[in-house]
């Protein structure tokens, strides 16, 4: 009998997997795909490119490396001094570096008002952060609700967090483009910028100043590669090609069936599927488990994710320079992604571009050959388009649609430069990680399915099933390539079996996850 199964081989399985392994405990990872990685997802190409057709951008894992010594199985971190750029169609450009007084330098075309409203959201999201670090434990709606109460910031946090983001910078930007690239970066979470209770994304760009967006050499499969390496040199199984039929209860555990009938005994559970997939596994759920289940939303808004990557012949460039590395958020006009997303809302593909671009081989030359370069880009689209599917015909129309954009902004048409391309749209991602829609954070980051209430029914990574604890992108602190989930949910089961740290250490590695996961989601990348 294993002592722990963790249930799909994503990032954050993984981590779950190596920290529990490394503790002394036997541990097997079950992946249903042929590879490990989830979201993360590199593909090399016959022509010396590497395409990421997953994550592309690692927020917050420096912890998760030095405790696992990834660095010894093969990581190499690169990062960068310009976080984000923003781009319109009328040829306006912004940079976003890691300094904020850097960033503010730059935006000289911005009006002093707007610039000194921009340095005071940084200055909010940082009482915000230093707040919330006294908080023990995974906070409640109502603990963060208090602790806005308390802070003598100026600001209503209370009322910021259930406001629409739109409308928390609106009432304190004028500059449009500005206000544009502050709600583009917040719809990170795939969630319009116009939606009530996401008043808190409202704070991401501006926070993120002073923070680290790393990618790794050799691209976001070697972050995979180096967890597995690290994961298995404790002791731990990767089993891949494993699918999980059922789960169920037997004396002194559980027992986990195979597609292929194979059954695994094991003491403890640890799933880093979304709740409503983990629950359908149980053989008997609990009601209330299975309350919480049916209560969860996924994809509700109907948006979802179509992701191009290309090989080019020539270098992969926006400016010409350093900026190049940047995460790009792109639109034809401040209010484009605004305007895609009522479309995507009602089942329409966007008719104004915006889009998230990318240059893996502007900060890793490994990702392309000589005098080639690599593109990633990201954009919105509905998972379910009216009265039509998602076959190849629309993803190619799609993405078409959304390189004829990147031209207008640009002034760059890549296409005569492509040599290679991938497509993948909903239906590619749902069947590549389960979840519904393809939706890479698992649950939608609503406000109901944030702090504790994500996901509902499973507080701390614990459900009430005794044997039974879940991590993942739907669990806190939510999406992104960080591994906190992963670590948490690893913390949570090993403080069960007795092997935690003291109770004052524990206070203290709980207040630093809770500062490591409002830095999350700060640095939010499309991913998880």
């Amino acid at each position: 009998m294993r002592d722990i199964v963790v249930i799909g081989g994503g990032h954050n399985g993984l981590v779950c997997g190596a920290y529990l392994a490394a503790a002394g405990l036997d541990v097997e990872v079950l992946e249903a795909n042929d590879t490990a990685g989830g979201c993360i997802w590199t593909h090399p190409l016959e022509t010396g490119h590497r395409l990421e057709l997953g994550a592309i951008d690692l927020t917050m894992i420096e912890q998760v490396a030095s405790d696992l010594h990834l660095a010894d199985h093969g990581l190499q971190l690169l990062s960068r001094d310009i976080l984000v750029g923003s781009a319109f169609g009328d040829g306006t450009r912004m940079l976003f570096h890691r300094d904020l007084g850097e960033t503010l330098e730059g935006l000289r075309g911005v009006d002093s008002s707007d610039r000194d409203a921009y340095r005071s959201f940084a200055e909010l999201a940082g009482r915000v952060l230093g707040a919330v670090v006294t908080l023990p434990g995974v906070p409640s709606f109502g603990d963060i609700i208090a602790l806005a109460e308390s802070l003598s910031t100026g600001v209503d946090l209370g009322r910021l967090l259930v406001s629409s983001a739109e409308s928390v910078i609106g009432r304190r930007i004028n500059d449009e483009r500005l206000a544009s690239s502050m709600a583009m970066y917040g719809s990170h979470a795939q969630l319009p910028s116009w939606l009530p209770g996401t008043g808190l994304f409202a704070l991401l760009l501006a926070g993120s100043h002073g923070g680290s967006a790393f990618r790794a050499v050799g691209g976001t499969g070697a972050l995979v590669a180096a967890i597995a390496s690290a994961f298995r040199s404790s002791g731990g199984t990767l089993r891949t090609n494993a699918r999980v039929e059922s789960i169920a209860a037997v004396p002194g555990g559980a027992s986990v069936l195979l597609h292929d009938g194979e059954a695994v005994a094991t003491r403890q559970i640890v799933s880093s599927l979304d709740i409503r997939r983990t629950t359908r596994l149980l053989a008997d759920a609990p009601a209330t488990l299975r309350s919480a289940a049916a209560a969860t939303q996924s994809g509700a808004l109907n948006v979802g994710e179509l992701k191009i990557d290309l090989a080019l012949s020539a270098p992969a460039t926006i400016t010409g320079g350093a900026a190049d590395a940047a995460l790009w958020l792109l639109q034809e006009r401040p209010d484009s992604l605004r305007t895609a997303f009522a479309e995507i809302v009602a089942g329409e593909l966007p008719s104004n571009a915006a889009m998230m671009w990318a240059a893996p081989s502007a900060l890793d030359p490994t990702a392309a050959p000589d005098g080639g370069g690599t593109v990633w880009i990201s954009s919105f689209v509905p998972i379910n388009i009216r009265n039509r599917p998602w076959d190849a015909a629309a993803e190619e129309e799609a993405a078409d649609r959304v390189l004829d954009g990147f031209a207008r902004i640009t002034g760059i048409d890549v296409r005569p430069l492509t040599v290679d391309r991938s497509i993948i749209g909903p239906m590619g991602w749902q069947r590549r990680i389960g979840a519904s829609g393809g939706n890479p954070n698992h649950l939608d980051l609503t406000i109901d399915q944030l702090f504790a209430w994500r996901p509902p029914g499973a507080r701390a990574y614990r459900t009430e099933v005794p044997w039974l604890y879940v991590t993942g992108a739907g669990t806190f602190p939510g999406g992104g390539v960080s591994g906190l989930p992963g670590r948490n949910a690893a913390r949570a089961v090993l403080a069960d079996l007795g092997s935690a740290p003291s109770a004052r250490h524990r206070l203290v590695e709980e207040a630093n996850g809770l500062r490591d996961a409002f830095a999350v989601y700060r640095s939010m990348r499309k991913e998880a």
